[in-house]
């Protein structure tokens, strides 16, 4: 047979066995993760990292841009993306065991066609980032024995060493596992340029700029290098090593096929192989590495493969969110496996040993997957550990009621917004993961008139039930409607107890001269007492802040007084306990996150003074202005309605604010202050 049929045989054999992982995707939802890559393709050049997540780069946005673009904001899409990923692994395995032995490229191709069930999981229902991590972690290592072969040579391959060094950065960029790669190809490389390792600092420049998609952001934030911290709040590093070392095997066995989890390192819903595959597959797994070790003195490459995934299993343990179920995290490993597999045999002048050993693999990878697709045909996607129920209903009672903004989960959310071609924006009211970690489309739903809040019970998530949540909105006052749509109730149509009509509070001075550019800043532990020029009845009272520098408390009590005299508390805002505080932010009840803006219902009480008290806080603190809601203001109808092209683009927002103020509205000030801070 030619060697040139070799590869495309390969792939086709990948084919064949990935097409029924490939139906059972198809008929599977993108999840939120995934729907954020379409999003991203969608805007690309917009953000560094993944939304929402302190890490990982656009990359596979970027990949995924000419699908989105072709097919829309389809399903297929992404799906179609993420077959060709995990098909590329083929030629990526042909490739790294061609460095060793040409005669291991086709076995080590034939054996990643028919992979464990973790790898044909990743090929069809991924993780972000994974297939790209391992397709960059492949290419580096292929690289670097290229360069290895220079330097033995007495040469200076400085232009492979800056696209290795590129490289680099892009994979740590991509995905910080990739960084025992880097770091196994340093280390190997370091010997073979003695006498001239300073060629090796033309790798250094271009990996750190690449990389400065994850760096530069993680001096600014500690939330970015949290992948790799050895403990947290809850556990210590020594706690932690003792919960995962003793069961290394677990995540071993399960990228070997023991076992694999219905979706991507889910403890719970796992399924196993039979034993006596499993048993084999240690077995046959165990010996070829053994083989591979006995063989690699007679080969520098294969002792890069050995190191890198030596490397990559040792440090495993050690960031706080490996466990025994993060499969994930070890995926690394495969292909310098799979190629050192394949290749032991060749070593020794035995190609038909290697074809048995690689034969021998693919049956027992196939026992294993087909129970995992078994599995999946059966399995309600709706329900764990997929959670992906059908929105349909959720985007038609929206698009029924013109809603085109809303909060909601997770999941649901990117879904939502990424599945209506963004005619539907929905946002996360706080970021889930990474608290206080900026979100793509959040502002984009705090500035809107028009919102619903969307609670699916059944997905687990922070956000608080039905019940709690309108108990919460009972507490804060107005009116709303509650209507069920497939999994979710979704609560719209909702009415503020108080009027957006205001006036500044002229005797506040800076703090009530309708421009919240201007601040008043006490000191920080000061309390301020604002007289009104005569008592009145109020429906509210609304604190904002400025424009720029400090915002308003973070931890505050606010009270009113009759006379001026006797005051009495009407609202309490405590660090960390701002996900409990749900209040009325520009007509629809929100989480007051950002300090930007606090209204307190009143009812008509009547008001002579007002105080902001700081509680158990240090913090510099500032009033941009005190907007007050008389009872008795003839605009106390008006309502919360649409005055802006709700198209417009945030610069476009904040001209329009600034060249047509509406200082007697409340909602005015905040998307001025949202518009200037973005």
């Amino acid at each position: 047979m030619s060697r040139r049929l070799h590869l495309p045989l390969a792939i086709l054999f990948g084919v064949v066995v990935r097409v029924p992982f490939w139906a059972e995707a198809l008929r599977t939802p993108v999840d939120g993760d995934t729907a954020i890559i379409g999003l991203m393709a969608r805007h690309l050049g917009r953000g560094t990292t993944m939304w929402g997540q302190p890490y990982g780069s656009p990359l596979e946005a970027w990949l995924a841009a000419p699908f989105v673009a072709a097919l829309g904001p389809t399903a297929e899409a992404l799906r179609l993306l993420y077959f060709l990923l995990g098909l590329a692994l083929i030629p990526a395995a042909w490739a790294l065991a061609r460095a060793l032995d040409e005669r291991a490229a086709l076995p080590a191709a034939f054996l990643v066609a028919c992979p464990p069930p973790y790898l044909l999981l990743l090929s069809a229902l991924p993780p972000p980032m994974y297939p790209s991590a391992l397709l960059l972690g492949t290419a580096l290592l292929i690289l670097a024995m290229r360069i290895g072969e220079r330097l033995a040579a007495g040469g200076r391959p400085v232009v492979l060493l800056m696209a290795w060094g590129a490289l680099a950065g892009l994979a740590l960029w991509t995905h910080l596992m990739t960084g025992a790669v880097v770091a196994a190809c340093l280390l190997w490389l370091w010997p073979r340029a003695k006498g001239r390792r300073g060629a090796l600092l033309a790798a250094l420049l271009p990996l750190l700029v690449v990389s400065a998609g994850w760096w530069v952001p993680a001096l600014k934030d500690a939330q970015a290098a949290r992948v790799l911290r050895p403990s947290d709040r809850t556990q210590s590093t020594a706690q932690h090593l003792k919960e995962v070392v003793p069961r290394l095997h677990m995540p071993v066995g399960g990228l070997l096929g023991t076992h694999v989890p219905l979706v991507a390192d889910d403890p719970l819903h796992q399924v196993p192989a039979p034993r006596w595959a499993a048993a084999g597959l240690v077995l046959v797994y165990g010996v070829g590495v053994v083989r591979a070790v006995q063989a690699s003195g007679g080969s520098a490459s294969a002792r890069l493969l050995l190191a890198s995934a030596a490397l990559g299993l040792a440090l495993f343990p050690f960031p706080a969110r490996s466990s025994p179920d993060s499969i994930r995290f070890l995926t690394p490993l495969y292909l310098p496996i799979a190629a050192l597999i394949a290749w032991a045999p060749v070593a020794r002048g035995k190609l038909r040993r290697s074809w048995i050993v690689v034969l021998a693999l693919c049956g027992l990878h196939l026992t294993g997957s087909m129970r995992l697709l078994t599995a999946w045909r059966s399995a309600d996607r709706a329900a764990a550990p997929f959670l992906l129920p059908d929105l349909e209903p959720v985007r038609r009672l929206l698009e029924a009621h013109g809603l085109r903004r809303a909060y909601a989960s997770y999941g649901p959310a990117y879904r939502l917004t990424y599945e209506s071609g963004e005619r539907i924006v929905v946002s996360q009211p706080w970021n889930e993961r990474f608290l206080h970690y900026p979100l793509p489309y959040l502002d984009e739903v705090r500035f809107a008139a028009s919102v619903a809040w969307i609670l699916t019970p059944a997905i687990p998530t922070d956000m608080p039930g039905p019940r709690v949540f309108e108990d919460q909105l009972g507490a804060a006052g107005g009116a709303w409607r509650r209507t069920d749509a497939g999994p979710a109730a979704v609560y719209h149509a909702f009415v503020a107890p108080f009027s957006p009509a205001v006036e500044p509070l002229a005797s506040a001075g800076r703090a009530g001269d309708g421009d919240p550019a201007t601040t008043l800043a006490p000191a920080p532990t000061e309390a301020v007492t604002l007289a009104l020029p005569a008592a009145a009845a109020l429906d509210a009272v609304t604190l904002v802040a400025g424009t720029a520098g400090p915002r308003l408390p973070r931890s505050m009590d606010v009270l009113v007084s009759a006379d001026g005299a006797a005051f009495e508390t009407v609202a309490r805002r405590r660090r960390r306990g701002e996900r409990e505080d749900l209040r009325w932010v520009n007509g629809h009840p929100q989480y007051v996150l950002d300090h930007d803006l606090l209204a307190v219902p009143l009812g008509g009480r009547t008001v002579a003074a007002i105080r902001i008290q700081p509680v158990e806080s240090t913090d510099a603190w500032a009033v941009g202005e005190v907007l007050l809601h008389r009872a008795g203001d003839p605009r106390r109808g008006l309502p919360w309605d649409e005055w802006m092209d709700p198209g417009l683009s945030w610069p476009a927002r904040r001209g329009a604010l600034l060249a047509t103020p509406r200082r007697d509205r409340e909602d005015w000030y905040y998307r001025l202050l949202l518009a200037s801070r973005r």
